[in-house]
C-alpha cells in the first residue's frame, strides 16, 4: 500500500538552510511535503490550520526565538512532534530544549541524522496516539463496569441449622427466577446449580460452616444457576457462618446477579490482553510505567520464580529492592490459597489467555493485603499485574452489612408504627364504646327494673294479657340492649373474665343442637375435633357466645347448601405479631370456624375488627360480632387470625391460651343454685349517683324483704357509716364522680371491717377490678333474681369464719 507523504512544517528564515534540509530529507528517500514559514504570525496561522505531522524549527529567528515557538506549538498542537534544527551549539541548550517538550535536537552542521530523528519522532507520536486510544477505551469500559456494579441489587438469604430452614427474601427469589411463594431448601438450591459448579459450591459451604481455627466462617462463591424457566445466570454469593462455642448456629449472606459483570469482565480481559501486548512493544513507555505505577508488576518464570519486580513491591509491601528476586511467588501467599493460585497460573500458560484472580499476599511486616491479579502469558514467562483491593473489599463488606441492617431496621420500624397506629385507633374506639356501655347499662337497669315492678302490679285483670305482651316486648328490647353492651365491653376489653380450664371439644359437642337450629337446616355443619386436645384457659360463659357469633357470621356469608366447619387444634406461635389481632408467641388451643361463603374482599378485611363496621343490610347486623371475638381473645391473652379468599370462603381462627398441665381440669358444670332465703329484716346501704337506678334497685331490695337506705355519693355513704346505724351489706356503684366505688369500699372497710360489699357496674376499669372477687360483682342491667343470689353469696361468704379471717379490703 502506498504510504502518505510526511507533512513537515519548517520554521526557518534562511532559504539556503531550508534547501539544505530538503536535500538531506530527499537523500534519505523520505516522502514528504514541506511548508516553510519564517515569522511568528505565519507560524501560528499554520499551526491553527493543522494538517502537519511534524515541526522542524530553527532556534534563531527574526521576531522571536525557537523556545517561544516550542511553547506555541505545545499549546496549539500538544501531540505534534517538535525537532530543533539549529546551529546553536551546547549541551545545556539541548537539555533545556528537551525538558521544555522538544522531541529531539539536530545540529545544522551534522544533518546526516536528520531523517533518522524525523522517523523516530513520528513513530513515537504514533505510539502515543495508539496508547491514548487504548487508555480511553479502557476508561470507558471501567466506567461502564462501575455503573453496572452500583446499580446491582442484593438478595438476602438466611439458614438456620437447628430447623434446617433456608429463607430467601423477595429480591433473591426474583434474581434467581423463582416464584415469590416458593421457598426452596438447600437441596433444591444445589439441584438448580450448574452441574460443573455444584461440587465447588457445596465444598465452599461445608468449609464455611465447619468450625476451624484457620477459617473465620466467611463464604464466597461464583457459580451458575438455572431458573424455573431454564435460564442460566451467573450468581455471586457472599456469607458468614456464625458459631457459639465451636457449634454452628447460623449462616447468613447475600447473593448478587453477576451475569452482566461476567460479560463485561470478558470484554475487559480481551482489552487488557491487547493493551499488554502493545505495552510490551513500547520499551520507553513501559519502563516509565514500570517505575511509577502503584500496582505490583512482576515477571514470573513458568516454574513460578520471580524474575523482575517493579518498585511498588517495596513501597506497597515493604520489601527491600532485590530481596524477593529469584524466590518462589507462592511463598508469599497463604498456604490455603497456593494451590488455587498455581492452578490459575497453569491455566493461563496452557490456554494462552489472561487470567484474573484475587489472593492475599504477605507484607514484609507479616500482615496480609488483598490483591486483584491479572496474569498474561508469554513464551517463556508470565506477566503479572496486581492491584491493592484491601480497602474496596473491606468497604464493600461493611456497606453490605450496613445496608442489610438498615433494611431490617426500616422494616421493623414500619411494622411497629403501623401496629401502634391501629392499636391507638382501636383503643380510642374502645374507650368510647366502654363509656357508651356504662350509660346504656344504667338506662337498661331502670327499664328492666321498672318492667319487673309493673309486672307485679296489675289492677285490671281484663288488660293483663295485653299489658304483659307489651312488657315482654319492652323486656326483649332491653335484653337486646344488654347483649349489645356486653359486646361493646368485650371489644373494649372492659369485661371481667373468669378464666378456667375448658375442654373445647366438649363445648363444641354440647352446642351441636344450638348450632343446627341457628343454621335452620339450610347449612351443613361439620366438626373436626382433635383427639388429644389440651385445655384452654378461658371464661366458659363467654366461649359459647364466641362460637355462636362466628357461626352466625358464617351463615350470613353463605347461600343455601353451604358448609360450616368447626375445628379444634393446637398451635405454638413463635413469630412476633405483625397485626393488632395476631396472637403473641406462646402455646395455644385453636378454635377455627370455616365457611364456604363469598369470602372477604381485601379492602373490607382491614376493618372487620372495628366496632359498628358491617357490610350487611340495615337491621341485619350491629357490626359487633368480630370486634367482640377480637376483644375476648386479646383479653384472654390470645388473638385472632383470618384466612379468606373471595368466592371460596373464610376461616376465622381464635387462639386461646393453653392451660398449664397442673391446672388442666375441665370447668365443671355449675351446680344448681341453692334456695334463696328471704331477707329476714336485713338492712342494705345502697350507693349510686343515678337517682333512677337508686329508685329501681331500692324497690327490688324492698321486694326481696330488705330494709334500704339509699344515698347518691360516696361521701354521704361514709358519713352514714361513721354513725351508729346498723347495716348488713353495702351495694355501691363502681363508676361515680369524685369517689369511685372501690375507694368508697376501702374507706367503708376501715369503718366497718366485716361489712359485705357488692359492686354494681355497667363499666369498669379492669386493672382496678383485679383485686375484687368475681362474686362481689353484679353487672348492670341485672334483675331481681340475680341481685338476690349475689346478696345470698355475699352473706354466706361473710358468715364463714374462715373467710372472715382471710378477707381483705372490700
Amino acid at each position: 500500500m502506498k504510504q502518505e507523504p510526511i507533512r513537515i512544517l519548517l520554521l526557518e528564515d534562511s532559504e539556503i538552510d531550508a534547501e539544505l534540509l530538503g536535500a538531506h530529507l530527499s537523500k534519505a528517500q523520505l516522502g514528504f511535503t514541506l511548508e516553510r514559514v519564517y515569522n511568528r504570525r505565519d507560524f501560528v496561522a499554520a499551526l491553527e490550520s493543522g494538517g502537519h505531522d511534524i515541526v522542524l524549527a530553527d532556534y534563531s529567528l527574526p521576531d522571536f526565538d525557537g523556545l517561544s515557538a516550542l511553547n506555541i506549538s505545545t499549546v496549539l498542537q500538544p501531540d505534534l512532534p517538535f525537532i530543533f534544527v539549529s546551529g546553536v551549539v551546547g549541551e545545556e541548550f539541548a537539555t533545556n530544549a528537551l525538558k521544555r517538550g522538544a522531541t529531539d535536537y539536530v545540529v545544522k552542521r551534522n544533518l546526516t541524522r536528520l531523517s533518522t530523528a524525523v522517523e523516530r519522532a513520528l513513530e513515537q507520536a504514533r505510539q502515543r496516539a495508539s496508547a491514548k486510544k487504548i487508555q480511553d477505551a479502557l476508561a470507558r469500559s471501567e466506567v461502564s463496569a462501575r455503573l453496572a456494579m452500583e446499580a446491582a441489587k442484593l438478595g438476602l438469604w438466611d439458614y438456620d441449622p437447628a430447623t434446617r430452614e433456608l429463607k430467601w427474601d423477595a429480591s433473591a427469589k426474583a434474581m434467581l427466577g423463582w416464584p415469590v411463594r416458593k421457598s426452596p431448601d438447600y437441596r433444591d438450591y444445589l439441584a438448580a446449580c450448574h452441574p460443573d459448579d455444584r461440587g465447588r459450591l457445596h465444598q465452599a459451604v461445608r468449609q464455611a460452616t465447619t468450625w476451624s481455627r484457620e477459617h473465620d466462617g466467611t463464604f464466597g462463591a461464583e457459580y451458575r444457576i438455572f431458573s424455573e424457566t431454564g435460564n442460566e445466570r451467573w450468581v455471586a454469593a457472599r456469607g458468614q457462618a456464625l458459631f457459639e462455642d465451636k457449634e454452628f448456629k447460623r449462616f447468613v449472606g447475600v447473593v448478587r446477579d453477576i451475569t452482566d459483570e461476567r460479560r463485561a469482565k470478558k470484554d475487559l480481559e480481551d482489552l487488557t490482553t491487547d493493551l499488554e501486548r502493545r505495552v510490551a512493544e513500547r520499551t520507553a513507555e513501559r519502563d516509565s510505567l514500570w517505575r511509577l505505577s502503584p500496582d505490583l508488576f512482576a515477571v514470573i518464570g513458568r516454574e513460578g520464580r520471580l524474575r523482575r519486580l517493579n518498585p511498588a513491591w517495596s513501597t506497597m509491601l515493604g520489601y527491600a529492592e532485590g530481596t524477593l528476586t529469584e524466590s518462589m511467588f507462592d511463598l508469599l501467599l497463604p498456604v490455603e490459597e497456593r494451590t488455587e493460585v498455581n492452578r490459575q497460573l497453569a491455566d493461563t500458560i496452557r490456554d494462552r489467555t489472561v487470567g484474573r484472580f484475587e489472593s492475599r499476599i504477605r507484607q514484609a511486616n507479616g500482615e496480609w493485603r488483598w490483591v486483584t491479579w491479572n496474569a498474561a502469558p508469554d513464551d517463556e514467562a508470565i506477566y503479572l499485574i496486581g492491584r491493592d483491593c484491601t480497602a474496596e473489599r473491606t468497604a464493600a463488606t461493611a456497606l453490605a452489612e450496613r445496608n442489610a441492617e438498615l433494611a431490617r431496621q426500616i422494616e421493623e420500624r414500619e411494622r411497629v408504627e403501623q401496629t401502634l397506629r391501629q392499636m391507638q385507633r382501636l383503643e380510642a374506639v374502645g374507650q368510647l364504646t366502654a363509656g357508651v356501655a356504662h350509660d346504656f347499662n344504667n338506662l337498661l337497669t331502670v327499664i328492666l327494673g321498672n318492667i319487673a315492678f309493673v309486672e307485679k302490679r296489675f289492677d285490671k285483670p281484663e288488660r293483663e294479657q295485653d299489658v304483659r305482651s307489651r312488657l315482654q316486648y319492652m323486656r326483649t328490647a332491653a335484653e337486646r340492649g344488654s347483649t349489645l353492651t356486653a359486646q361493646l365491653l368485650a371489644f373494649s376489653r372492659r369485661q371481667k373474665l373468669e378464666p378456667k380450664p375448658v375442654d373445647l371439644n366438649e363445648t363444641v359437642s354440647g352446642m351441636s343442637e344450638l348450632l343446627q337450629s341457628t343454621m335452620k337446616g339450610s347449612i351443613r355443619i361439620e366438626t373436626v375435633l382433635k383427639s388429644d386436645l389440651g385445655l384452654a384457659l378461658v371464661d366458659p360463659t363467654q366461649i359459647e357466645l364466641i362460637i355462636l357469633n362466628l357461626a352466625i357470621n358464617a351463615r350470613d356469608a353463605m347461600e343455601i347448601g353451604g358448609a360450616l366447619t368447626v375445628e379444634t387444634s393446637q398451635a405454638i406461635v413463635r413469630e412476633v405479631p405483625t397485626k393488632p389481632a395476631d396472637p403473641p408467641p406462646g402455646d395455644y388451643v385453636v378454635l377455627t370456624v370455616s365457611d364456604t361463603g363469598t369470602g372477604i374482599p381485601p379492602h373490607v378485611l382491614d376493618h372487620v375488627f372495628e366496632p359498628f363496621f358491617t357490610t350487611k343490610q340495615v337491621g341485619k347486623g350491629s357490626g359487633l360480632g368480630l370486634p367482640q371475638v377480637f376483644g375476648f381473645a386479646k383479653q384472654s391473652g390470645g388473638g385472632v387470625k383470618i384466612s379468606t379468599a373471595e368466592g371460596e370462603g373464610t376461616s376465622v381462627s381464635v387462639y386461646l391460651p393453653r392451660a398449664a398441665k397442673a391446672s388442666q381440669t375441665p370447668a365443671q358444670t355449675p351446680k344448681s343454685e341453692p334456695t334463696l332465703d328471704r331477707a329476714a329484716a336485713r338492712t342494705i346501704l345502697l350507693v349510686d349517683d343515678d337517682s333512677a337506678v337508686r329508685e329501681v334497685v331500692g324497690v327490688m331490695l324492698e321486694e326481696l324483704g330488705y330494709l334500704v337506705v339509699s344515698v347518691g355519693s360516696g361521701a354521704a355513704a361514709l358519713d352514714i357509716l361513721a354513725g351508729q346505724e346498723h347495716f348488713d351489706a353495702l351495694i355501691v356503684d363502681y363508676a361515680m364522680p369524685a369517689m369511685s366505688g372501690v375507694e368508697v369500699a376501702k374507706k367503708a372497710h376501715d369503718l366497718r371491717p366485716h361489712l359485705p360489699t357488692l359492686f354494681a357496674t355497667g363499666y369498669a376499669d379492669l386493672k382496678a377490678l383485679e383485686e375484687i372477687h368475681h362474686a362481689r360483682l353484679i353487672r348492670k342491667p341485672f334483675q331481681e333474681e340475680e341481685l338476690a343470689r349475689r346478696l345470698h353469696e355475699a352473706f354466706a361468704e361473710f358468715d364463714d369464719p374462715k373467710v372472715v379471717r382471710l378477707r381483705g379490703a372490700s
